[in-house]
């Protein structure tokens, strides 16, 4: 074989240079991390084009800007000198506009260069090329001022060029771990959310963690998750949040009205605002929003929940001047999103199921305590009672020891009746459960004795706390049962006024209660009025009787 020529030397030696710099980029990049690759990418460069100073500008998705800088070759003094990095104008934004090589002796003199910004280490020579990265172009490599003076030479391009198609297969590899890595996190993210929800997790606390879930993986500043204020859809307030002043956002209510955040939730479509605030700047916001819009956040990602309408929406945002959120991110969140809203509803679904379990559980123990163990004990009461009427004339005392045996049946009647109506108490306010009680108790005390029955129930019964419907309820059985037993009455009337005070009035047309036996029936619901700061009243007639139960209606809340 002859011997090589000088310039086949040269390129030869050019060759290993470029062979050596792309395994050693490659060799950067089997860790799959695109930082450490595009680091070592500039590294190398400069390197073996003998450069002082170099970096790699990223391109944004649309490549006409350069999102993000990779530097070497600067101290943290130097860039804390300059401030702001490069935004793709001058020269650089030429080669984005332009993507081909481009070698310069002194940057100052091409027409396109606007100079250096304050603090800036001088720069002469200049060497650009792009990177390609499958069929679009990633970014571009600058090397600037060739160390020993001079500028850079045909020879330092073409090793360049072969590092930066070297580089371009290392950053797609990387690129496609690193996007794997993430598909991976948003994936075990969705399972443990939904493994939490389904497995009995308050919500709440699910809600917050897929806020911290969000903020994590979408390198977001601050999440929440936003649903419609009850009775105002157009009104929002923060569920949970994550983040920068999320505990301050919590619990915020935000008008929504004509907001791309609002319209993007009532079609439940996930958006990409380039500017958070812009949603804010037509709307009366209270001061605490305005507040948190004013710490500095622009670019915002909204995914509502599935459903129409969507039960909640998830945002999170960016602070001001940081990149916008990807659609590769918006997908994943939106994935993310999808099984996190079907997870919701399962649980939602599992949960009114063990309602219904419970329901149906305390309203077979309720109708077994009322059709078996109190209609026993009602029937044994009343047979005493016969028993003792008949012994008074003859034998008093034995008909009082009786008459106080009947007494104690009729509280333990009491109690369990009590007892029945507590299985249901979640549902106590509501006016409808309220006379539905009422009507029960005013069939089980009169059915079967040929009375006549009129039960009023006014508005208002809706307010009143649970306790007190108990009371209202067990005042109205035991004056019920007093009328069957003692007036002889042929009608009774059952009002329940809830307007001010509460108050159970019962009038009855019969020959009113018999003063013979000490009975405890009516001092207990005296006691009952008294520990509620009200009173008990007795008007005998004739004709018949009434009796006025009243006590203060409590305040609301």
């Amino acid at each position: 074989m002859p011997p090589l020529d000088r310039e086949g030397t040269a390129a030869a030696t050019r060759l290993a240079a470029a062979l050596r710099a792309a395994a050693s980029v490659r060799g950067a990049a089997d860790g799959g991390r695109l930082d450490a690759t595009l680091s070592e990418v500039v590294r190398t460069a400069v390197e073996h084009a003998g450069a002082t100073f170099g970096a790699l500008g990223v391109l944004s998705a649309d490549g006409r800007r350069l999102e993000r800088f990779v530097v070497v070759g600067m101290d943290d003094e130097d860039a804390a000198r300059i401030g702001r990095l490069p935004d793709g104008r001058g020269i650089l934004g030429l080669l984005v506009d332009d993507p081909v090589p481009l070698r310069l002796d002194d940057l100052s003199s091409h027409p396109a260069a606007v100079g250096l910004p304050p603090g800036h280490p001088p720069m002469r020579s200049f060497l650009g090329v792009p990177v390609p990265a499958g069929e679009r172009v990633f970014g571009h490599l600058y090397l600037t001022e060739k160390r020993g003076g001079g500028g850079f030479t045909g020879a330092d391009e073409e090793v360049v060029e072969a590092l930066a198609a070297a580089a371009g297969l290392a950053v797609e590899n990387a690129r496609l771990a690193e996007a794997a890595e993430r598909r991976q996190g948003w994936a075990q993210a969705a399972a443990a959310v939904v493994t939490s929800l389904l497995s009995g997790t308050d919500p709440d606390r699910v809600l917050h963690e897929v806020a911290e879930r969000v903020t994590e993986l979408a390198d977001a500043d601050l999440c929440g998750v936003l649903a419609p204020h009850e009775g105002d859809e157009d009104t929002f307030t923060v569920l949970a949040a994550a983040g920068e002043r999320g505990a301050d956002a919590e619990g915020v209510r935000m008008p929504m009205a004509g907001t791309r955040l609002r319209a993007a939730h009532a079609a439940g479509v996930p958006v990409l605002l380039d500017d958070i605030t812009a949603v804010a700047e037509s709307r009366p916001y209270a001061p605490v929003v305005r507040e948190l819009m004013a710490g500095g956040f622009g670019p915002g990602l909204v995914v509502p929940l599935p459903g129409r309408p969507a039960p909640a929406t998830i945002v999170a945002v960016r602070s001001l001047g940081r990149p916008a959120f990807d659609a590769e991110t918006l997908e994943l969140a939106s994935a993310f999103t999808a099984q996190v809203g079907v997870a919701l509803e399962l649980a939602r679904s599992q949960a009114r199921e063990r309602d219904l379990r419970v329901s149906a559980d305390r309203d077979r123990i309720a109708r077994d305590l009322h059709d078996h163990v109190v209609q026993r004990i009602y029937a044994t009461g009343l047979a005493l009672d016969r028993i003792s009427r008949s012994l008074e004339s003859e034998v008093p005392a034995a008909a009082a020891r009786i008459a106080e045996r009947v007494d104690e049946l009729d509280e333990t009647i009491a109690r369990i009746r009590t007892a029945i109506f507590e299985l249901h108490e979640d549902s106590a306010g509501s006016s409808d459960v309220v006379r539905a009680r009422l009507a029960e108790v005013v069939r089980s005390v009169t059915e079967g004795h040929g009375l006549r029955v009129d039960l009023r129930v006014r508005d208002g019964s809706e307010d009143l706390p649970p306790a007190l419907v108990h009371d209202v309820v067990a005042v109205v059985r035991e004056l019920l049962t007093n009328v069957v037993r003692h007036a002889g009455a042929t009608r009774v009337t059952v009002e329940v006024l809830a307007d001010g005070e509460v108050a159970v009035v019962v009038t009855d047309d019969g020959c009113g209660m018999p003063a013979v036996a000490a009975r405890s029936g009516l001092a207990n619901l005296a006691d009952r009025a008294e520990r509620r700061g009200g009173r008990m009243v007795v008007t005998a007639g004739p004709p018949g009787t009434a009796v006025r139960w009243a006590v203060p209606h409590p305040p609301p809340g």
